[in-house]
């Protein structure tokens, strides 16, 4: 019997926020499907740390520390993504600023509102235009997922996290109506409270997810696979898959 060939075998991938948390667990559910990465994050210790497991395991892998905030930023992420992959048929971004609870309406400092409209929105944004144009030159049926919030939808207490993540979701709607037509899909992966990247949650949080439990990077991240995957998710475009065990319907009211 012949052994089925990874999905993602021959592809390439960029992966912004790949250090830590849900960023690095997604690099390695696509490195496990064949996947060839190009891995990007601020932390240069955190970011050689996965590359040095990923080459553990075998996986292709490569990477640069740069910080996202930057103006040049996009151009530089994939500049060096394409000299190093060649074609580029994903992209996952990842990356996003630090959540402080101190950085209310009151306090929250421009410069922390601009890092974080910079980093998730602006170039969110002008990664993808690259990226979207190498696509279409090339003939490629890429892929993208963003990683958004539930707080996009719902006060967070944070108004510059909130309202950017807002924006994020609004960029892949727009992105997926305007590359359907060259078989490009992008689509947001949402998830609730997940025990990763440095997240503690306050009070009884757990107690108000359906599922009774915080959720995992790896869970979030074996989702958002099934989105680079055609065989699962090739009519999907334009759309939120949420990984949240159920937070997004609490309310008030116990179950019946």
């Amino acid at each position: 019997m012949k052994l089925k060939s990874p999905y993602l075998s021959g592809e390439n991938a960029i992966i912004t926020g790949a250090g830590n948390g849900i960023g690095k667990a997604l690099a390695f559910e696509l490195a496990s499907e064949g996947a060839t990465l190009f891995l990007v994050d601020i932390n240069a210790e955190h970011l050689n740390s996965c590359l040095t497991e990923l080459h553990t395991l075998g996986h292709q892998a490569q990477g640069a520390a740069i910080d996202l905030s930057k103006p040049d930023a996009a151009q530089q992420v994939y500049e060096q993504a394409h000299q190093t992959l060649g074609s580029i048929h994903m992209v996952v971004h990842s990356a996003s600023p630090p959540r402080r609870e101190t950085d209310t309406w009151r306090t929250v400092s421009s410069e922390v509102w601009d890092a974080m409209y910079h980093v998730n929105v602006k170039f969110g944004f002008e990664l993808a235009r690259l990226v979207g144009e190498h696509m279409i030159e090339e003939k490629i049926a890429g892929r993208m997922v963003y990683l958004t919030s539930l707080h996009a939808n719902t006060p967070r207490n944070l108004p510059h996290y909130a309202t950017s993540k807002a924006a994020m979701m609004m960029l892949v709607k727009e992105l997926a109506k305007a590359w359907a037509r060259y078989g490009i899909r992008i689509n947001a992966l949402t998830p609730g409270a997940i025990a990763a990247g440095g997240f503690k949650p306050a009070g009884d949080l757990a107690l108000k997810i359906p599922m009774q439990r915080l959720g995992t990077a790896q869970e979030v991240a074996s989702m958002g696979l099934t989105l680079m995957i055609d065989r699962y998710s090739r009519y999907v475009t334009g759309t939120e898959l949420v990984v949240d065990g159920g937070l997004n319907v609490f309310n008030w009211f116990d179950p019946a």
